[in-house]
C-alpha cells in the first residue's frame, strides 16, 4: 500500500515545526515524575518474619524478592526518567539556537538519540 505524502502546490504546509519550550518542560516534568522515593524508601526496611514453618518461610522469601524488584524497577526509572529530563533539554537548547531553516543543524540535535527516547 503506497502512502501518499501532500505537497506544497496542493497548499498542504510541510514545514516542521516545534515548541523548544514544551520540549524543555515536558523534560522537566518527565524528571520529576519520581522525585519522592519515600514509599520505595519504606520497602527496603526488613519486614518481620511471616513465621517458622516451610510455607510461611516459602511465602517470606518470594515476598522479600518482589520487595526487592519493585524498588530496584523504581530506582531504574528515577534513572531512565533522569537521562530523558537531561536529553529533552539538551534537544530543547540545540532547537533554540536554529534558525528555523537549518535542516543540519536540526538533525544534528537529535543525532545519537535514536533509541535513547
Amino acid at each position: 500500500m503506497a502512502v501518499r505524502v501532500p505537497s506544497r502546490e496542493e497548499g498542504v504546509d510541510v514545514s516542521t515545526k516545534f515548541d523548544a519550550e514544551a520540549i524543555a518542560s515536558a523534560g522537566q516534568n518527565i524528571g520529576l515524575l519520581l522525585n519522592d522515593m519515600s514509599v520505595f524508601e519504606a520497602l527496603k526496611q526488613p519486614w518481620p518474619t511471616v513465621g517458622r514453618f516451610e510455607p510461611a518461610a516459602r511465602l517470606g522469601w518470594i515476598m522479600d524478592g518482589q520487595r526487592g524488584a519493585v524498588v530496584a524497577h523504581a530506582d531504574h526509572l528515577k534513572t531512565v526518567f533522569g537521562d530523558m529530563e537531561t536529553k529533552l533539554k539538551a534537544i530543547s537548547g540545540r532547537l533554540k539556537k536554529t534558525d528555523g531553516q537549518n535542516a543540519e543543524e536540526i538533525q544534528n540535535a537529535f543525532t545519537g538519540l535514536e533509541g535513547a527516547l
